[in-house]
């Protein structure tokens, strides 16, 4: 049985992507962020000082703001970019057809 996908809900697709996006930002952002955690606990621990210390503590808010803000932003911009391709496929299965699938009935 043939079956062609005609239009895509544009907010699924982007409900789609934005869990996907926030899933993927949250692995990057944590390696982000746990790249500079070492970096700031590193510099309490190894140099020394008040200037030393500031600094790793401050590091370690770098860290913490990295993972927050890839999260949302990775998740934003790919929700949007989910968006915009499933209205681009709408417009273009208006004038050209869908995608066909062929598909069958399991028993």
């Amino acid at each position: 049985m043939k079956k062609e996908i005609n239009k895509i809900g544009i907010l699924s697709m982007f409900k789609i992507y934005l869990l996907i996006g926030l899933v993927f930002g949250l692995f990057v952002g944590g390696i982000y962020g746990l790249i500079f955690a070492i970096g700031g606990v590193g510099m309490l621990g190894f140099i020394g000082g008040d200037d030393a210390a500031m600094g790793g503590v401050m590091m370690i808010v770098i860290a913490i703001v990295i993972v927050i803000a890839f999260t949302i932003l990775d998740g934003l911009m790919m929700g949007i970019c989910g968006a915009i391709g499933a209205l681009v496929y709408n417009i273009a299965a208006k004038v050209v057809g869908g995608i066909e699938l062929e598909l069958e009935d399991k028993t």
